[in-house]
């Protein structure tokens, strides 16, 4: 049975925190269109961190939302 983390107690403190950080804007590059894990990669060196990117340009559906040409928000970390 599948958990939804946004019903987690502290979920809306967590995103609000990530929300909050210093961005960068980048564009979805042709190849990566719904593909967080590999922006994740790209920026982060990891592909550990591509829900980062969906929580912080409130992406629901990567496959429909991370379309090529949008604008979205990097946040920086660490």
């Amino acid at each position: 049975r599948l958990k939804n983390i946004t019903s987690t107690a502290g979920w809306e403190n967590s995103a609000a925190n990530l929300k909050a950080r210093p961005a960068n804007i980048a564009v979805v590059p042709n190849g990566m269109a719904g593909r967080p894990d590999l922006i994740s990669h790209s920026v982060y060196g990891t592909t550990s961190n591509w829900w980062i990117i969906c929580v912080v340009n409130d992406i629901i559906d990567p496959f429909e939302e991370l379309i090529p040409g949008k604008k979205i928000k990097i946040p920086i970390m660490g």
